[in-house]
């Protein structure tokens, strides 16, 4: 500032009338504009380049004039820092968007008499407009005196030259005001994905890691160096081996390298995980210099859990259709078997003579028939469309009726049937449902027991639970395949090998009936013994 650092014209400074004096004072930072201690020192340095006894800096604050710094300012003006624009000196300069020069406040009609600058008797007053950048008004810089006073042409060039350094000022604080709201709308944007993001600048220090992928990492998950923060991201392959610190994407991209579509898994806080697909790449300038690296993590959990189900239900589509196709296939070969040789046959032959092959081709479609109704009854289960007809049961007569009805098949087998029955177990159930869930245990138990071998069959209550336990000492179920047996048309290797025939309908039919009660169905390993044990759970 030329001007403010020229001594002008040598008459003496002016005092205010009847009390002291007194700067501004403090420090505060006034947004969009000067820091209150700065802009009281601007003041000063104007006041005495004008040679002005007080000097005053005000920055349009909506409809108001704000004081943001002065220098010797009476005694009575500090209360009125906040005034309205048309009411006050700084108005009239914002107003023309010109200098405002007076000689004598008292003699000039433009000055307002509301004015504060009158109260406190100022009498002189010079007041030039500060722009921003883009030349809009958005203060006054301006000295006065408290005699009327002619200001001469130097002591007008110090008060533009505080108005100018003024400008300055609020450009340098509107650029740093910018800045700071375009790095929180940049914040608030990351935050609001999400997807995490991280990144870090050439020294390797991070410098954002947003919400997304901070709460995913836990407290402290986000803090220290790049190094740091990569030694301690709990991340594996998807198979579940560690990854090097050195290894993940961005370590990779600091170094120039460009990464898509690498696959992770992040161990979190709760002891659960999440599969992320990570991009990273490095960040450079018009010049091409490295200017740090960016991370993009993906969560990708669903989506590969959808194609796992997706892989899934292709595998349980393609084995229901050989299952379904080799049960529908041997029942209708039969019945086409019969019906050509009937064809075939003589047609002045007796009936009788063809009863034997009526009979087979009817056990064929009988077969076909139980299984469409099955396949029917597990639909209706699992839809809910199968209602409940519930009534006051005895389940110990259920049980012994079920034993009853494989009685012969389990003679024909030479496989005794044990009952642990109490005299009575009252319930509120459908007894229909409960004599199917029982006679698909029982069925299952009966198919794998060798000769000589035994089924028990127990029943107990525990509070308001009973418990039914059907066991048999067959070959088991191996521990790979107990997760599945309830699984519809799961057929185990057992089942396979032996080429035992059957669907996979009954034990998922089992779980579907105890759980539309409020039950459970479990198979339960028996220790020290081979066989199977399955527990149904059913609220009484």
């Amino acid at each position: 500032m030329t001007a403010l650092a020229r001594r002008t014209e040598s008459r003496p400074r002016r005092v205010p009338p009847e009390g002291c004096p007194i700067p501004v004072g403090g420090v505060e930072v006034v947004p969009g504009g000067l820091a209150r201690s700065a802009a009281d020192r601007l003041a000063a340095l104007t006041a005495r380049g004008a040679g002005a006894a007080s000097a005053m800096i005000h920055l349009a604050d909506g409809p108001h004039m704000r004081l943001i710094g002065g220098y010797a300012l009476p005694l009575g003006f500090l209360p009125m820092q906040q005034v309205p624009m048309p009411l006050s000196m700084a108005g009239l300069v914002v107003h023309s968007r010109f200098p405002v020069v007076i000689s004598d406040l008292l003699a000039d009609s433009r000055v307002p008499p509301e004015a504060p600058a009158r109260s406190v008797g100022v009498r002189a007053y010079a007041g030039f407009p500060v722009r921003d950048p883009l030349g809009e008004v958005v203060g006054v810089c301006a000295v006065m005196d408290y005699v009327p006073r002619d200001w001469s042409s130097m002591q007008l060039a110090a008060a533009d030259d505080g108005a100018q350094a003024c400008t300055a000022f609020v450009a340098e604080r509107r650029a740093r005001d910018a800045e700071r709201e375009q790095r929180h709308f940049l914040d608030t944007l990351l935050n609001s994905l999400d997807t995490g993001v991280a990144a870090c600048d050439p020294a390797g220090r991070l410098v954002i890691v947003n919400r997304s992928l901070a709460d995913r990492l836990g407290p402290g998950g986000a803090a220290g160096s790049l190094e740091e923060w990569a030694a301690r991201v709990p991340v594996t392959d998807p198979a579940g081996r560690p990854v090097a610190s050195t290894q993940l994407p961005l370590m990779h991209a600091l170094q120039g390298e460009q990464v898509r579509g690498a696959e992770q898994a992040l161990r979190l806080p709760d002891g659960g995980s999440r599969r992320l697909r990570v991009n990273a790449h490095p960040i450079t300038d018009e010049q091409g210099r490295r200017l740090g690296a960016v991370s993009v993590f993906h969560d990708v959990t669903e989506a590969r859990r959808a194609d796992d189900l997706q892989r899934a239900l292709g595998r349980a589509k393609d084995e229901y259709l050989n299952l379904v196709g080799h049960e529908l296939r041997t029942p209708l070969t039969v019945i086409a078997s019969y019906l050509d040789l009937l064809a075939d046959g003589d047609p002045d032959s007796p009936l009788a003579d063809s009863m034997a092959m009526v009979d087979a081709a009817r056990r064929g479609s009988d077969r076909l028939r139980r299984l469409v109704e099955a396949l029917l009854d597990l639909s209706a289960l699992d839809s809910g469309r199968a209602r409940l007809h519930l009534a006051d049961v005895d389940l110990t007569h259920l049980v012994t009726d079920a034993v009853r009805r494989v009685a012969d098949r389990a003679a024909a087998k030479h496989v005794t049937v044990v009952e642990r029955l109490p005299d009575m177990v009252p319930m509120h159930a459908d007894p229909d449902r409960i004599a199917q869930l029982l006679d698909a245990l029982l069925d299952n138990a009966l198919t794998y027991p060798p000769a000589g071998g035994t089924v028990t069959v127990t029943l107990g209550v525990t509070g308001s639970e009973a418990c039914i336990e059907v066991a048999d000492d067959g070959p088991g179920i191996p521990d790979t395949e107990q997760p599945l047996v309830f699984e519809r048309f799961f057929r185990g290797a057992i089942a396979t090998e032996r080429a035992i025939p059957g669907a996979g309908l009954g034990l998922a039919a089992v779980r579907l009936i105890a759980e539309r009660h409020g039950g459970t169905a479990v198979v339960v390993l028996q220790s020290g013994r081979s066989g199977a044990s399955f527990h149904v759970t059913l609220p009484c």
